[in-house]
């Protein structure tokens, strides 16, 4: 999986334009927390960097969502950018929630340290007596270890979390303890989990180094998004959960019903002509192909010719043979299965057909859609 992780951030179609596109908005966050840094006026900098932040955080649960239940998922695009941002706010208020319990301990604590004293003293500048401080010293170390183990548990847990949140887009699926927790607890998570902290201990600092010349922070996004990749591929793996549907993967839109390969137009010659819904994929077989009007895959014509005179979408193609009474309709080889082929032909019209036979069986076949010889 490490080198999985590694290879995704720049798959194509969408892999390398997403780089470069959350490289610039790293910049740009680094850019306003600087002039941030130079005094108070600047101030407002800060919340100027706060958009392109939740942007980021939005694209890394778009990657989550794209990653589960998938064997080689593509990387998103920088797309619908108000539900980037709707998505950015969302995982940061989970892990806000996720946070809290221990945040409120160890603030104060670590708070004290940093003014150069410690509990006990500060105990006993208010006038409480020697025995009660050191018990509520003692008190005090115990809830900071707790609070501390709390935390790390948090963290732990909290990509589940937001991997539920990503894939069924409710915000209540992730504070539902129950599936997180034993999502967490499964081996496919925890070995993604360690291979995204290995990326993030060993190879994120050097990208830090390298911001002096401007590619640290693209390579500090390509780490960060194989980091969510490793996420996503776990928790789905953990959770059984399927894949959203493949439109995600390039625009995410808010319609998630899944979309037909292929849709129909009028062609300019008055007929239906054809749009590919989807971008093709070489590794991928497609569930249709284009025939050529007219002609069968054997070579021979249908009935009806070159599609003269036939209604908008009627279908001309056929399994073989020629069609007697102009009705479209194959002779097959005089057995039932020549009705079924005529039948899934009248289905594909349009000037497609299917890419795969109906029937597929093993042994010899004729070379017509897998249909084995009597």
């Amino acid at each position: 999986m490490l080198r999985e992780a590694l290879d995704y951030p720049t798959r194509s179609p969408e892999g390398g334009r997403s780089v470069i596109v959350g490289g610039l908005v790293l910049v740009v966050i680094t850019a306003c927390l600087g002039v941030a840094a130079l005094g108070a006026p600047y101030a407002y900098a800060a919340a100027l960097g706060l958009l392109p932040w939740l942007l980021v955080r939005g694209y890394y649960v778009r990657v989550v969502r794209t990653s589960i239940g998938r064997e080689r998922p593509t990387p998103p695009r920088f797309g619908d950018v108000r539900r980037l941002f709707r998505d950015g706010a969302v995982a940061v208020g989970i892990s806000a929630v996720y946070l809290l319990p221990g945040s409120v301990v160890l603030a104060p604590l670590v708070g004290v340290r940093a003014a150069g004293t410690d509990v006990s003293a500060v105990l006993l500048e208010r006038a409480v007596p020697g025995a009660a401080a050191t018990a509520a010293t003692s008190l005090t170390g115990v809830a900071a270890v707790v609070a501390l183990m709390y935390a790390i548990g948090a963290l732990y847990v909290l990509p589940v979390a937001v991997a539920r949140f990503a894939h069924s887009n409710r915000v209540r699926a992730a504070f539902e303890i129950g599936p997180v927790v034993s999502g967490a607890i499964s081996e496919d998570y925890a070995t993604a989990w360690g291979i995204s902290i290995a990326l993030r201990l060993f190879v994120l600092p050097f990208t830090y180094l390298l911001r002096l010349l401007l590619v640290g922070f693209f390579l500090q996004f390509h780490v960060s998004t194989g980091a969510r990749y490793c996420y996503g591929q776990g928790a789905g793996a953990a959770l059984g959960l399927d894949a959203v549907p493949a439109t995600h993967e390039r625009s995410d839109p808010e319609e998630w019903a899944a979309r037909p390969a292929v849709s129909r137009v009028p062609a300019r010659d008055g007929g239906i002509g054809s749009r590919r819904q989807r971008p093709g994929r070489g590794d991928l077989t497609p569930a249709v192909r284009r025939v050529t009007e007219g002609v069968t895959d054997a070579g021979a014509e249908t009935d009806g010719g070159s599609g003269a005179g036939r209604s908008p979408g009627a279908s001309n193609v056929t399994d073989g043979g020629s069609g007697p009474g102009g009705d479209g309709a194959s002779e097959g080889d005089g057995d039932a299965g020549g009705d079924a082929d005529a039948s899934e032909s009248r289905g594909f019209d349009g000037g497609f057909r299917p890419a795969i036979g109906p029937v597929e069986r093993g042994g010899d076949t004729d070379g017509r859609d897998g249909h084995t010889p009597e």
